[in-house]
């Protein structure tokens, strides 16, 4: 289904738990409160929050870097953590996790493929605050955002363009949001870089200059030589890795903070805090997988037989699927399965997280 209905399917529902969305580059997963956005994360450097914090010029890299550090200790989200520490006010945060929230549906809803899967009840281990918005809030202005984002694409090729303008624009038609970005344009800076400068959206820029080239005000200079790094995002090493699994582990995401463990044990294998860290945060998943499971209660599945070939499934899920009867116990089932045990019990975890199979207590009757 289209992102758009996908969100509204959740929303008339009521559902409480966390959206995954796997792109072909991205992932981003949408919270819900009650069938209302309450937050979002992605994998895509520029859609952090650090992105807008440095690219604003709230923050500096190293002071990003510190407030990062921090978090860890804290256990909270980052926006939480500015307020907690009065680097930055209230309403400078909410702003600015509002724009970031909105940006990152708004650029799902030019997606043309993904795979999903919906979390129920799954919410954060760390203190985060909830925006509680509507889908209806998204869905007019991310329709008209994907309209207009298409027309746009066929004139401007990439954000690292260089606007020049070739003619005052016409004061009696700019938006105050205009102003602000003529403004900003000086032949030198890109195109996100002038939202970045501006502190506006990048939609806003692309479409001031996608009408500056349509009336021929504005030509696009090329893209400068030098790779312009990302705000907020550090050169990758194994701290900032090991970061991505601490935040899968808060998004009650087990399975994919093991994932990406396995790839930081693997690209830091000669780097001995790497690895240290890497067993530290493994005996995380593994109290949160004991938390929740019990080795002696029966596997079953949540849904009709008939629907499980219907079901987007990985291969290894499909093979644990095929080992639950309804008779056999956790710990059995685990023993039937080849491989990691703990990467089979969250496999298994996965499953339930999904609503596929479900855990019946040893000692409960069953009767049919």
């Amino acid at each position: 289904m289209p992102a758009p209905d996908l969100l509204q399917w959740i929303a008339m529902s009521h559902k409480s738990g966390t959206l995954v969305i796997k792109g072909p580059r991205f992932t981003k997963k949408v919270l819900f409160q009650n069938g209302l956005i309450a937050a979002v994360t992605s994998n895509n450097p520029r859609e952090h929050l650090g992105y807008y914090l440095v690219g604003w010029s709230y923050l500096s890299e190293d002071d990003l870097r510190t407030m990062l550090d921090m978090q860890r200790q804290k256990n909270v989200m980052l926006g939480e953590l500015l307020i907690q520490t009065g680097r930055l006010e209230h309403e400078h945060v909410d702003h600015l996790v509002r724009i970031k929230t909105e940006e990152t549906i708004y650029e799902l809803m030019l997606w043309e493929e993904g795979d999903f899967f919906f979390l129920d009840d799954a919410q954060p281990r760390r203190d985060f605050r909830e925006l509680n918005l509507p889908v209806d809030h998204f869905i007019l202005e991310g329709a008209r955002r994907a309209d207009e984002r298409r027309r746009i694409t066929e004139a401007v090729r990439d954000s690292n363009q260089i606007p020049k303008l070739l003619a005052p624009p016409s004061s009696g038609t700019l938006s105050e949001v205009d102003v602000v970005v003529a403004g900003g344009i000086d032949g030198q800076r890109s195109i996100e870089e002038i939202a970045l400068h501006c502190r506006v959206p990048e939609f806003f820029v692309l479409s001031f200059v996608y009408r500056g080239l349509q009336d021929k005000s504005i030509k696009l200079l090329a893209p400068a030589k030098q790779i312009r790094k990302i705000p907020g995002y550090s050169r990758p090493n194994w701290r900032e890795a090991a970061r991505e699994v601490e935040n899968a582990l808060a998004l009650r995401d087990p399975l994919e903070a093991f994932r990406l463990l396995g790839t930081m044990r693997e690209k830091y294998a000669n780097t001995a805090k790497a690895l240290d860290t890497a067993d530290a945060l493994e005996q995380e998943i593994v109290k949160e997988i004991e938390r929740v499971q019990d080795l002696l209660a029966v596997v079953e599945l949540a849904v009709p037989v008939d629907d499980i070939l219907s079901l987007q499934c990985s291969p290894e899920e499909g093979f644990t699927l095929s080992r639950v009867n309804g008779v056999y116990t956790l710990q059995q089932i685990l023993n039937l399965l080849p491989g990691n045990r703990l990467y089979n019990q969250l496999i298994l975890y996965r499953l339930v997280q999904r609503g596929i199979i479900k855990f019946r207590s040893a000692a409960t009757p069953t009767f049919g």
